[in-house]
């Protein structure tokens, strides 16, 4: 009959064999994404070359007096309304329909190098002429369209509820 085995002898590895066995697992893992590190050193390359490295080694050098003067500007009283204007301009522009935006946006940026050429040539507009371009059908367009804009801000206004 066989004997128990009553001692395991567990087979220890040196520091060597563990440095060598940990630099064997970082050079496999380097030659399996070698093109992400060529990309990542070609992009720190580019920010090295803008100076950008510097200058975030300066702001982590820095970064308790940064933060402290960051947390003072923020505490001044115009932050506080540029931060909720900030948050109701982004609010209003979600609720906006994109379309109807860039028609508008559109017809503004032809107004205005309309209202440019006109400024340039510099010529009056005489009551007479204001009223020979009442009949034009972009003038009459515009107007509705603004009077439609004052309807609408004004049911805004009189409303109690703000949104």
């Amino acid at each position: 009959m066989a004997k128990a085995i009553t001692q395991i002898e567990k087979k220890q590895k040196n520091l060597q064999e563990e440095r060598a066995e940990d630099l064997s697992a970082i050079v496999n893992q380097i030659a399996d994404n070698r093109e992400v590190i060529q990309d990542t050193l070609v992009i720190l390359q580019e920010l090295h070359e803008a100076g950008m490295i510097d200058m975030l080694k300066g702001f982590l050098r820095t970064r308790e007096k940064v933060g402290t003067i960051a947390i003072e500007q923020l505490n001044q009283p115009g932050m506080h309304n540029i931060i909720k204007n900030g948050m109701n301009t982004i609010g209003l522009l979600a609720n906006m329909n994109p379309d109807q935006l860039k028609a508008i946006f559109g017809g503004l940026n032809q107004g205005l190098e309309k209202a440019a050429k006109s400024t340039e040539s510099q010529e009056q507009l005489g009551m007479w002429g204001l009223m020979k371009s009442m009949k034009n059908p972009s003038v009459k367009t515009s107007l509705n369209t603004m009077v439609s804009f004052l309807e609408g801000m004004g049911d805004g206004l009189n409303n109690k509820e703000i949104h």
